[in-house]
């Protein structure tokens, strides 16, 4: 014989869905008083799966599987619908982002080229502002110098010939004695003179 007496297996469950689903199942049916233990409740599925006897058991058995094959293919092709989307958004996005970059990199060149007119129309009229300084300013030179000469000439001229205080000078001198005299004068030509 195969196996011994009260031999034990053991079955291991996964955290799949698949699986999680099939303990839920085994749970109903051991509340449902059934099968005593779980141990029965694998021995008559195991008999059931491999030793059908009758015609109708095995049309049953076939419907159930059918069925289970069913719920199987709409769950993986429900997953399969919802990676497809999940898929298609990211190439959408992808595909948007990449337009922008590219909008950038556009926009970008854009104002280096704008720059470049700039910088270039900037250093052509700054080369022109210095030619037309530089032809202008011997002019301004010469014109300085004519302009210093009288100037010259009518302050050597005030320095030789003596001063006399005009009349408008004398009674300013005569005023401010006054004035130093009063206080309240003092302070009202301040005002006068701000003003």
């Amino acid at each position: 014989m195969l196996w011994e007496k009260n031999q034990k297996k053991e079955v291991f469950f996964t955290e799949e869905a698949a699986d999680k689903q099939l303990l839920a199942a085994i749970e109903k049916e051991l509340n449902s008083q059934k099968y005593q233990t779980f141990s029965n409740l694998c021995k008559q599925a195991l008999w059931q799966f491999l030793y059908v006897s009758s015609p109708t058991e095995l049309a049953q058995s076939a419907s159930n599987f059918q069925h289970l094959e069913h719920r199987i293919y709409e769950k993986l092709t429900q997953h399969f619908s919802e990676l497809e989307k999940k898929f298609a958004a990211s190439q959408l996005n992808e595909s948007n982002q990449r337009s922008q970059l590219n909008d950038l990199k556009k926009h970008l060149s854009q104002m280096n080229q704008q720059l470049a007119q700039i910088q270039f129309n900037f250093d052509d009229k700054f080369l022109e502002a210095l030619q037309a300084f530089k032809t202008e300013l011997p002019k301004i030179e010469a014109a300085i110098n004519q302009i210093e000469v009288p100037i010259l000439k009518t302050t050597q001229e005030q320095e030789l010939t003596p001063t006399k205080p005009t009349e408008a000078e004398a009674d300013l001198s005569v005023e401010e004695s006054t004035i130093e005299s009063d206080p309240l004068l003092q302070r009202l030509s301040s005002l006068i003179e701000d003003f």
